[in-house]
């Protein structure tokens, strides 16, 4: 941007060259500073979460000693013992390298579809957190502390954009004319609103029909 070729800015590019515009690049690349310093602001306990971040794909390399467990209330001791047990297990270690080859695998496609310009078949390709649960959900209850540990990071996210949009929904969901809405069933119908999930309703149909 301040050097004026305007390279990854192709509209405005255009808009320059089409009209004969000056542009004030000045004005562009302050405005560029003050967005990258907003998103470094908001997501800056990322960056110093990262080991711990880092522990949900890969526990079996992660140092316990740089991992932030003290919201998820997490005993550090079994936490050790559990992690120092699961390393020495083939099976779980397996499983783990797994899943960071089917994530590698993942981030190949979406890159091949992006550059393609497939963005349905870029909606169809596995979703990640899918992957990461199933793969924590195969741990056994022996692994309680290291399992809590991991559910407790999959289950941060980054601003509070879903809360909101839960509230909204369930302002639309429960509205003057639905006021006798129970909370189970409030709850019921949120679920069905924010889950990204699809219900087989034919299946689902079906097995109503037969009973």
């Amino acid at each position: 941007m301040k050097s004026g070729k305007l390279l990854h800015f192709k509209n405005l590019k255009q808009y320059r060259d089409e009209i004969n515009a000056t542009i004030d690049t000045n004005y562009f690349s302050m405005a560029l500073k003050y967005m990258k310093d907003g998103f470094a602001e908001r997501f800056k306990q990322f960056k110093t979460n990262k080991s711990t971040f880092a522990f949900i794909v890969n526990p079996l390399n992660t140092n316990t000693n740089e991992i932030n467990i003290e919201p998820f209330g997490i005993d550090a001791g079994s936490l050790q013992m559990q992690l120092l047990d699961l390393k020495t297990k083939d099976l779980w270690i397996g499983k783990f390298t797994e899943l960071k080859s089917k994530l590698e695998d993942l981030e190949i496609q979406k890159c091949m579809h992006i550059a393609q310009h497939k963005w349905t078949a870029l909606k169809e390709i596995p979703r990640v957190e899918a992957l990461i649960f199933g793969a924590w959900n195969r741990l056994p209850e022996c692994y309680s502390e290291v399992k809590k540990l991991a559910y407790g990071v999959l289950t941060i996210f980054g601003s509070t954009y879903s809360c909101e949009q839960a509230l909204s929904c369930m302002n639309i969901i429960k509205s003057k004319v639905r006021s006798q809405l129970t909370n189970k069933n409030l709850e019921s119908c949120l679920k069905l609103k924010t889950t990204s999930y699809k219900p087989d309703l034919i299946k689902l149909s079906k097995g109503m029909q037969s009973q």
